[in-house]
């Protein structure tokens, strides 16, 4: 007897080896008294008010990070023995520097109050 044949055949007493599953009626319900009770009065909503979000505009700040990286270069030429290191490093810096210079003195002008209507 091969395998296969061999798994068939337990697979075969296994199913017949089973309590056939019984059959039931299934009962009937009867339907209980629900007492009734009174709606609820409708209770009033509120004046929802509009809410106020802060909005900013995204800017790269592109003037800044030139300008900081030009600085930044001149700077780092000063300070490092190897002027080429010092003038790429300053660079990388000062545009960092120069970017969040420039964002933050330019938020108040990009960011502004918007009232977003109320969900009903």
């Amino acid at each position: 007897m091969s395998y296969t044949h061999k798994l068939f055949a337990c697979a075969a007493l296994a199913l017949l080896a089973q309590p056939a599953a019984a059959v039931t009626k299934p009962k009937s319900a009867k339907p209980k008294p629900v007492a009734t009770q009174p709606a609820p009065a409708p209770t009033p909503t509120p004046a929802l008010a509009p809410k106020k979000t802060k909005v900013c505009d995204t800017t790269s700040a592109t003037t800044g990070a030139a300008a900081g990286s030009a600085i930044g270069a001149a700077l780092g030429t000063k300070v490092l023995d190897d002027k080429t290191l010092g003038a790429a490093g300053g660079a990388a810096l000062g545009a960092v520097a120069g970017q969040a210079v420039e964002r933050t003195l330019t938020a108040k002008q990009r960011c502004r109050e918007v009232e977003t209507p109320p969900k009903p």
